[in-house]
């Protein structure tokens, strides 16, 4: 499978596009490529990725506490976790469940999640989770 290039630019107040400049060789030595050729174009808005530390927050601490808790390693918490949090619509063909996975949350939507975790741990299991300052990352 061929990897599709991504590119990084501003949308100024008046509503138009600019490209970053240090990109341009890159993006012009793909665009020819392309030459001749019908294309599709999508902009949306840049994601923030969560940082290592987060991640190691979520696992090493929140998904940690409630698997002792539960009896289960954390592999299997985190897929109930997942399961209860972050559920999509069922697959429209098998009716299967579905759920997002942590690589396509953005830090504002994984933050989202933990904190919706923390708050399931502490309301229905009455845990206490150390804030993220309050452990080694």
């Amino acid at each position: 499978m061929a990897v599709i290039p991504v590119w990084h630019g501003h949308i100024s107040d008046d509503g138009r596009l600019g490209l970053l400049e240090s990109e341009r060789v890159a993006r012009q030595s793909y665009l020819s490529t392309l030459a001749g050729k019908d294309v599709e174009i999508t902009v949306r808005r840049k994601r923030r990725d969560r940082s290592p530390k987060a991640h190691r927050y979520y696992f090493g601490v929140v998904v940690a506490i409630m698997a002792e808790h539960c009896g289960y390693d954390v592999e299997e918490m985190h897929e109930l976790l997942a399961m209860r949090f972050l559920r999509i619509e069922d697959d429209p063909k098998t009716g299967s469940p579905r759920r997002k996975h942590l690589p396509e949350t953005d830090s504002e939507e994984f933050g989202e999640y933990v904190d919706r975790c923390i708050r399931f741990g502490t309301v229905d299991f009455g845990l206490h989770f150390p804030a993220p300052g309050e452990v080694a990352a």
